[in-house]
């Protein structure tokens, strides 16, 4: 799977979505790797059905044993969330070594703020909705990982007009 068909598609579909995670830091200046493509969607049921349409037409499956449909089933979500720290639901390629697609399903910053607050950019010759650098660091401060850390410099960098690349 190519980022741009999937990004590409999602936007054919009128699939509402806003792009986070490492691939919107990378947009926003700072050259990092990342392994993986977080998204946060609108999480009602049109926009739902609309991204399960295309996340099976790029054969993405759940990473855990459930069918892709639960990812319309908020109680269920809900149940996860609270019972397990789910944060993200996770879709992969079948194959060994394949994307993964990680569907935050409750963000620190909800999905409303994300898309208002927005930038709209271009990856590979798409425009994609990118979240801000002001939500991307809420979201990092919370998560507080070692790589959201070095993420958080480089964001910070950025905001005070610094390469964060040095």
């Amino acid at each position: 799977m190519k980022i741009a068909e999937l990004l590409q598609s999602l936007s054919d579909n009128h699939v509402q979505y806003v792009l986070v995670g490492g691939l919107a830091v990378q947009l926003h200046g700072f050259l990092r790797s990342t392994f993986d493509i977080d998204l946060v969607l609108a999480m009602d049921d049109e926009n739902l059905v609309r991204f399960i349409a295309v996340a099976n037409r790029f054969e993405l499956i759940p990473a855990i044993p459930v069918s892709i449909d639960s990812l319309r089933n908020s109680q269920q979500i809900d149940q996860w969330y609270v019972e397990k720290g789910m944060l993200a639901f996770a879709l992969r390629e079948p194959q060994v070594g394949g994307s993964v697609v990680d569907i935050l399903v409750r963000p620190e910053v909800p999905f409303e703020n994300l898309k208002a607050n927005a930038t709209v950019g271009e990856l590979f010759g798409r425009q994609v909705r990118i979240a801000s650098i002001e939500d991307l660091l809420v979201m990092k401060r919370i998560a507080n990982r070692p790589k959201d850390k070095l993420d958080i410099i480089a964001l910070e960098k950025i905001v005070r007009g610094e390469d964060p690349n040095v």
